[in-house]
């Protein structure tokens, strides 16, 4: 099997398009086109439907799909087992939910970069449930969630416990029964958390308003459109930029933990490095 033209079918699939795919491995559309035919051809079965909003696993593509995972996960680990374990390089794919993101992962992304100056960084921000599928799937090394996370497949590092918190505008306290609130899409736990508080709260008359950015839903809040529930540090690091107050919760629901997670059979030299300097952090 052409390792190449599985890497193009992996693109695709992850990618939704072969535009996408194309462009991220840098080459043209009608090669990655060619190479998924070949491919196709080779296992004499059909594995992508396309269509005008790009293309869709068949059966047999989830298939191929779940062991083209496996096979380029054993690829990393034979490169990763010929690393000098002194010298990691290759890549890191890190993911994050936007808070930590925003605010603590800044610092430890220029720590690392210092220690391992060869290893190539890269870091994409999802909602925790997002992100613990794509380091599951192999699409990430490791990622930072808002836990806690049991998982038999999964290794975790406590890094800090956040201190939720209801964010609102200046002077503008919100009563949360007939509130707006302002969130992440679904699979953020802070979301999660905070409609589980109302439920419990038997807080039933609510509107949602899923917002794509922690700027956005701050810039919302600010101007008295809803209320947020966000981690304390969000508040402390943005109330120089926008008038905000905010209101501690009931201490069954204000701490949460945040986790860095990894595959344990995905153990880079690149990873190992990382996992060490957040304990030494």
């Amino acid at each position: 099997m052409d390792i190449e033209a599985l890497k193009a079918f992996r693109a695709v699939v992850e990618l939704g398009t072969i535009s996408h795919a194309a462009e991220s491995l840098n080459y043209s559309q009608s090669n990655v086109t060619m190479k998924i035919a070949k491919l196709e051809e080779q296992l004499q079965t059909k594995l992508l439907h396309r269509h005008n909003r790009g293309c869709q696993l068949t059966v047999k593509g989830k298939e191929l799909y779940e062991y083209a995972l496996q096979i380029f996960m054993m690829v990393e680990q034979a490169e990763n087992a010929m690393q000098d374990e002194h010298a990691p390089r290759g890549s890191l794919q890190i993911g994050s939910i936007e808070t930590t993101a925003a605010i603590h992962l800044p610092n430890v992304l220029m720590q690392y970069h210092r220690s391992c100056p060869d290893v190539a960084l890269h870091v994409r921000t999802q909602p925790t449930a997002k992100l613990v599928e794509q380091v599951l799937h192999y699409q990430l090394d490791g990622a930072f969630i808002s836990g806690p996370l049991e998982h038999s497949l999964v290794g975790k590092r406590v890094v800090l416990n956040e201190e939720l918190v209801f964010i609102f505008a200046k002077g503008k306290k919100p009563v949360l029964e007939n509130a707006t609130i302002l969130v992440f899409r679904s699979g953020c736990s802070y979301r999660f958390q905070f409609e589980k508080y109302l439920r419990e709260e038997s807080i039933k008359t609510y509107q949602i308003m899923e917002m794509g950015s922690l700027e956005a839903i701050l810039g919302c809040v600010q101007v008295g459109l809803g209320v947020t529930l966000l981690p304390k540090s969000v508040f402390e690091r943005y109330t120089r930029y926008f008038n905000l107050e905010y209101e501690t919760l009931p201490q069954s629901y204000n701490e949460i933990p945040t986790e860095f997670i990894y595959r344990k059979d995905n153990p880079s030299v690149a990873l190992r490095y990382f996992l060490n300097m957040l304990v030494k952090g």
